[in-house]
């Protein structure tokens, strides 16, 4: 398998497709094709420069049996073939031939300039030529016929390629749909090698229409899977796909908090790894897992800056500001707007405030929450949001540590309670909280705060180093809760008092 950092400290592109969330969003957009769904899938022009856009399509497109690949268009003027797809036939089907005269048992059309589009309505393309080839054949004479692999000096649109690459004659969803033995080709194009979003919408549109207009099962359909930016397409594409025959996805919450913390574990060094006198101490497995879920907090969504921090971070928290800006400043950075109205976290796609932002990679749903990456700009590189997302990773490491280490001390209330556990319940514990007996089960709700007040009164015999554990846990615990991360002291001092018995 390949490793998921490379040798440079990069990450790989298809093991990236590899993390849960990405397999978990192919398995979705799959689940919709195989239930007969024309599907539109949309990136982020981040993802596609990345080059992940076109590996998540093949990967999607591996365990499918029966493909046809729109032809790449040839340059204007170039003569020369287009490359025609070999299907991969589905296993027990008997498929029809796809010849001159499309598909079997379908009449080759008579002309071009004039052919019908099959549909009786106007539906606003009566002009529509699908093959750019109107202007380029005489009004009378014999019909256009494609023997073999289409050879063209100006290559027609997406639809006109599809149907020279399949041999048909006629309108190329008329004849998918005619196909003989019951054959349903997923159809797949790449909207962002397209140089028209008009074709490409337009191609959607009489897809969907054809299908729903032939009543097929939806095991019987031909399929139509578009891979495309938003700006690939015409800007109400999607908002008018028909959900009963179409559906949309958008590379929007793919990645989640496992997704970061695996990528953030592969580029930091291996926790226990060196000599025996080197190896992790308690304190150092927990500043090793506060290191990795701060990384991961403050990267969010973000997975080639979770390397860069993971690797130029060495877990103190003075420096984290200085460290994430040089991290930022190595990668594409600008000022982007849009915050997000409240729920857009859980949307199936990003909300259009936010589509230009998303689109450049800055921002994505992580974690149920709208997140903005630190390349977003300044102000997410320090300040308030910084604090936020570090006080968000001390909470979810050191919290249960501390109530951890307040039940230690809960338990020795029975033997260090100097007037009963009784006085213990009924002065210290909240009115709300108390059980009616009384019984030393109740002291388990009694708060550090609480367990501060009652040795600080005498209630509660504590050695000096007991009482100043308990007086380091009662500090860090009550800053947690006021979202106020720890400075390196305190979490040195935290530390210690955790570790000791």
């Amino acid at each position: 398998m390949t490793e998921l950092i490379g040798p440079a400290g990069t990450l790989s592109p298809e093991a990236v497709l590899h993390l849960p969330g990405a397999r978990h969003h192919r398995a979705r957009v799959l689940a919709d094709l195989d239930a007969g769904f024309s599907v539109v899938w949309l990136f982020p022009d981040a993802e596609v420069a990345a080059g992940r856009a076109s590996l998540a399509l093949e990967a999607l497109l591996h365990p499918l049996d029966d493909v046809v690949d729109a032809p790449r268009k040839e340059s204007a003027g170039s003569v020369g073939p287009t490359p025609a797809p070999v299907p991969r036939p589905a296993v027990g089907v008997a498929h029809g031939t796809y010849g001159a005269g499309g598909a079997t048992g379908v009449p080759a059309a008579t002309e071009v300039a004039g052919f019908d589009d099959g549909f009786g309505v106007d539906d606003g393309f009566e002009d529509w030529d699908p093959y750019g080839l109107s202007d380029r054949l005489p009004s009378s004479g014999p019909p256009f016929v494609s023997a073999g692999p289409a050879t063209v000096s100006a290559a027609p649109d997406v639809a006109g390629r599809l149907a020279l690459s399949l041999q048909l004659e006629g309108d190329l969803v008329e004849g998918l749909l005619a196909a003989p033995g019951g054959r349903a080709p997923t159809v797949v194009v790449r909207a962002w090698t397209e140089e028209d979003p008009l074709a490409v919408s337009r191609l959607v549109r009489r897809f969907q229409a054809a299908v729903k207009d032939a009543g097929l099962r939806p095991g019987d359909r031909p399929r139509l899977l578009v891979a495309a930016r938003p700006r690939d397409l015409e800007a109400d594409t999607v908002g008018l796909l028909d959900g009963t025959v179409a559906r949309s996805h958008w590379w929007w919450g793919v990645w989640s908090h496992l997704d970061t913390a695996t990528v953030v574990a592969e580029a930091l060094p291996r926790a226990g790894g060196g000599p025996a006198h080197v190896r992790m101490t308690p304190v150092k497995h927990v500043r090793d897992a506060l290191r990795r879920e701060t990384v991961t907090q403050v990267a969010g969504p973000d997975l080639e800056l979770a390397v860069r921090l993971a690797e130029a971070w060495n877990g103190v928290y003075a420096s984290l500001a200085t460290e994430l800006a040089a991290c930022c400043a190595g990668l594409p950075v600008r000022e982007a707007h849009g915050r997000g109205a409240p729920g857009a976290a859980y949307a199936p796609s990003p909300e259009q405030a936010l589509r230009e932002t998303w689109s450049a990679g800055l921002v994505d749903s992580w974690e149920g929450r709208v997140c903005h990456s630190p390349r977003f700009g300044p102000a997410a590189q320090d300040g308030p949001e910084l604090a936020k997302r570090v006080w968000q990773a001390q909470n979810r490491v050191l919290l249960p540590m501390i109530d951890d280490a307040r039940l230690g001390f809960i338990d020795l209330l029975p033997r260090t309670a100097a007037r009963g556990v009784d006085r213990l319940v009924s002065i210290y514990v909240r009115q709300s909280l108390r059980a009616a007996n009384g019984t030393a089960a109740d002291l388990a709700s009694m708060e550090l705060g609480e367990l501060y007040d009652a040795a600080v009164h005498r209630d509660i015999h504590l050695g000096d180093a007991q009482f100043r554990r308990l007086r380091i846990l009662r500090k860090a615990r009550n800053k947690l809760a006021h979202r106020t991360p720890l400075d390196d002291a305190l979490i040195q001092d935290l530390l210690d008092a955790l570790t000791r018995s």
